[in-house]
């Protein structure tokens, strides 16, 4: 995979953990999930992991993908992790509202989730903005392997 980050802040490696580990933010948008959860179960597969914070398990990106899997009946999911903590990671809220990193880590520790879209995470990769998404290559894990 090629980016910029080292190894300290960002693991390519995929790992498959138990969804009841994984924490949101924000709600996801329910549009979404049923687009999602019908895409996964035609396609049998995954294609993008969750990415969340390696020291909280707070989501970052993925919140209508983990709520699609769960409506699926699978106990597990993709997820790649990144150092919430390094500044390459920043997050940015839609609308011009303003948002923290420590809003993100508040609202998914307590539960108190933040209304859907609420925020944008982004990564500073090879002198641009990217979504951070873009730092994952897919996962293409099949459905099986996650219930």
């Amino acid at each position: 995979m090629n980016n910029s980050f080292g190894k300290s802040e960002v693991n390519p490696e995929l790992a498959i953990v138990h969804i009841s580990k994984l924490k949101g933010h924000e709600l996801p948008q329910e549009s979404n999930v049923r687009e999602l959860e019908h895409d996964i179960r035609s396609r049998g597969i995954l294609l993008k992991a969750i990415v969340a914070d390696r020291k909280t398990m707070v989501i970052l990106d993925g919140h209508c993908r983990c709520d699609a899997l769960r409506r699926l009946g699978c106990s597990k999911v993709a997820v790649r992790f990144v150092d919430y903590n390094s500044e390459k990671i920043f997050v940015e809220g839609w609308n011009g509202k303003k948002i923290t990193k420590e809003k993100v880590i508040e609202a998914g520790l307590s539960g108190n989730l933040m209304m859907p879209k609420s925020s944008r995470h982004m990564v500073s990769r090879d002198g641009r903005k990217v979504h951070i998404s873009e730092i994952c290559e897919n996962a293409a894990i099949s459905l099986r392997e996650l219930v």
